[in-house]
């Protein structure tokens, strides 16, 4: 039997990095929207754990598998499936594609071994599967601190979101490893921290800012956005004229996407049903 799911994508709409703890990880606080872009997934049992997609790089190293991985040792199972991932999310792009796909891979694990998720400590999902997964597995819009465990009060714009993907691959781990990161002394909703960092540490990326800002209207490159860790920028409610300037602007550098806010999604098979 075949299960399928969407994987949807996220942006932030604000980020900021508070301080750093002993363990290594980092304190945020965040406003995690969730969006209408989202991945497909398929499970099928196997006697083997075996990954295809679309994108070759995801075949060689995924969340999915090392999420199966670490659900059996926890729960002392041996469970394997085939898995067939349509990637449309960008890869490294701040949209938190690998962290949904980890989500939903263990939501349907936990589903499938009849064990209620909610059941699994945040801060254990976060410490082993990565500091966004539990807001996805959450599946509401919603702000959080902490290093991502701790869900606050859910809340969710239906703005529709221009989202710039210049094909930029970026590491989270290295942008939090940055000399150049500077932690805020108090939240502020209209920054996020890593923009300055990777426009010092990633000179692709500074091309690429450079360009938008010699490109584009004053006003508009002003309301520009980082998403996570980057590489995506985005506009909230665009306007027409704004959509028509990134249209002709677009180029074989990066990919436009337009997408619309979510409340949350709905972990369904075949498919998912998502509220806006």
């Amino acid at each position: 039997m075949k299960y399928k799911y969407r994987s949807y994508a996220k942006v932030n709409s604000h980020l900021n990095v508070m301080s750093k703890l002993d363990n290594g990880y980092h304190e945020i606080n965040t406003h995690f929207q969730i969006i209408d872009l989202y991945d497909e997934i398929e499970f099928k049992e196997s006697d083997e754990i075996q990954v295809d997609s679309n994108e070759k790089i995801i075949n060689r190293n995924n969340s999915i598998a090392e999420t199966i991985k670490w659900f059996n040792q926890k729960y002392k199972v041996n469970q394997k499936f085939k898995i067939k991932i349509k990637k449309l999310i960008p890869i490294g792009a701040g949209l938190g594609g690998g962290s949904s796909n980890a989500a939903i891979c263990l939501q349907f694990l936990a589903k499938f071994h009849s064990i209620q998720v909610e059941e699994i400590d945040n801060a254990e999902i976060g410490l082993a599967l990565g500091a966004d997964v539990p807001i996805f597995v959450n599946k509401w819009s919603c702000h959080a601190s902490g290093i991502g465990e701790i869900l606050g009060k859910r809340s969710f714009s239906s703005s529709k979101y221009l989202l710039l993907c210049p094909k930029i691959f970026v590491s989270t781990q290295s942008l939090y490893d940055s000399e150049y990161l500077e932690f805020q002394s108090s939240l502020n909703k209209e920054i996020n921290s890593f923009l300055p960092v990777l426009i010092k540490e990633n000179k692709e990326f500074e091309a690429f800012y450079k360009y938008l800002r010699n490109q584009l209207p004053f006003k508009t490159f002003k309301k520009l956005k980082l998403s996570g860790t980057g590489s995506t920028l985005f506009l909230e409610n665009p306007s027409e004229n704004e959509i028509e300037i990134f249209n002709e602007k677009i180029d074989k550098n990066f990919r436009i996407f337009l997408a619309k806010g979510l409340e949350y999604y709905d972990f369904v098979s075949d498919w998912g049903v998502a509220k806006w």
